[in-house]
């Protein structure tokens, strides 16, 4: 079968792979779709995550199951069910699981959703609705991140929000975002079409940081007293500091993006207790997933999902990636 692998240091290809088959307590699934994430890329170019190679890409995904291993009898799929799944084998066993932080299980293992077929445990599988349409499905992890986001820094009704950065996750987070009721919602993005989108979506005020002062626009759009909530969604350094730097007193900012393992933003903690301002950051949570599938139905397909590319032409969506015009890039892995 195909497989898109990080292949051996800042290299990615397609390959030609054996076809897995489920052992004991996992699950087979035959992949319709994924979509591409920036850490997929940021996994061969930066190593987050501790990413090595060789090591199969993707997490963003959509199938069918066409599997069941021993030992899964309880878990309720079936053959042909319509599944997600979370981006990594959880074993249930270790300290981590049986303390309800599964996305920290030590005994993890990445599936490789880029592929034809993946093989993963059952206790990481999600049955979607049967009439779920599968491309857009592909994203309900992303959509678990930015529900575990506003899970850590609740909108109340009215607070103002800014979100810098709506490349295909920043997107989402904005779409729920919107949907809990925040104000002067202000995305903060340097591409003209993305900042467009943003305004049809739904958001009030746009800040083009390459040629707008992000402090100056976001004192204006506040009336001086600076965003209650404020989502840094870009994972560039240059927009750390700004992020804080335009947060209210008693504001929440938000570290939604992964950053470079190597960058250390300066903090000045005076600053930061005089405005009793909280940072917070932002992994994941695999309890969120039936949350995330519920909700999807509500969120603005038409805005979120960009091209979508043959898994055999993946490089090329890699490169569509880096060229930052579209939101998420979806992989046909049946091609």
């Amino acid at each position: 079968m195909k497989s898109f692998y990080f292949s051996a240091p800042q290299t990615m290809e397609v390959l030609d792979v054996d076809i897995p088959n489920p052992g004991y307590g996992e699950v087979k699934v035959k992949v319709a779709y994924a979509s591409l994430c920036a850490t997929d890329v940021h996994q061969v170019t930066q190593g987050v995550l501790g990413a090595k190679p060789p090591m199969a890409l993707g997490h963003e995904t959509a199938g069918t199951v066409v599997g069941l291993g021993e030992g899964t009898e309880k878990s309720g799929l079936s053959l042909g069910d319509k599944v997600t799944a979370f981006p990594v084998s959880m074993c249930g066993q270790c300290t981590r699981c049986q303390e309800g932080q599964q996305q920290y299980c030590v005994n993890a293992a990445p599936f490789g959703g880029f592929s034809e077929y993946y093989v993963t445990s059952a206790s990481s599988v999600y049955r979607l609705p049967a009439d779920a349409d599968l491309r857009h499905f592909t994203i309900v992890e992303p959509t678990v991140c930015a529900v575990r986001a506003l899970d850590l820094a609740p909108i109340q009704p009215g607070q103002t929000v800014a979100i810098s950065g709506t490349g295909g996750i920043g997107a989402i987070l904005l779409n729920l975002i919107l949907l809990s009721g925040g104000a002067k919602v202000t995305v903060i993005e340097p591409v003209q079409a993305k900042r467009e989108a943003a305004l049809a979506m739904g958001a009030t005020h746009t800040i083009d940081p390459f040629t707008q002062d992000v402090e100056t626009e976001a004192t204006r759009i506040t009336g001086g007293k600076g965003f209650d909530v404020v989502f840094e969604a870009s994972g560039n350094p240059k927009a750390a500091e700004p992020a804080l730097a335009i947060t209210g007193k008693c504001g929440r900012t938000v570290y939604f993006a992964v950053f470079p393992p190597t960058y250390a933003m300066p903090l000045n903690l005076y600053d930061l207790y005089s405005r009793e301002g909280s940072i917070l950051t932002v992994f994941t949570s695999p309890s969120l997933f039936p949350r995330a599938i519920d909700l999807l139905p509500r969120l603005d397909f038409d805005r979120l999902l960009g091209p979508t590319v043959p898994l055999t032409k993946a490089l090329q969506a890699v490169e569509m990636f880096h060229s930052g015009q579209y939101p998420k890039i979806i992989l046909d892995c049946t091609k």
